[in-house]
């Protein structure tokens, strides 16, 4: 039995892309904007984190070596 996992890609937290049926959706967020991050729930500049948008929403993550200790 084979299981498939998709995962979008990660974007850059302040200026992103949402593909919708035939047409593309940018969203651009000041650099110091605040976001909640989904491992460490602290708010965190957008600067310092990647977002993956799915179908039900979009989840930010600390940037490598720009917040979160643990492992994502």
């Amino acid at each position: 039995m084979n299981v498939h996992l998709y995962r979008a890609p990660s974007q850059p937290a302040h200026r992103f892309v949402v593909d919708v049926g035939e047409g593309r959706h940018w969203f651009r967020y000041p650099k110091r904007s605040l976001v909640r991050c989904q491992n460490c729930h602290k708010l965190r500049w957008a600067q310092n984190c990647v977002v993956q948008v799915y179908y039900d929403g979009a989840y930010y993550f600390c940037r490598p070596g720009k917040g979160c200790k643990g492992a994502a």
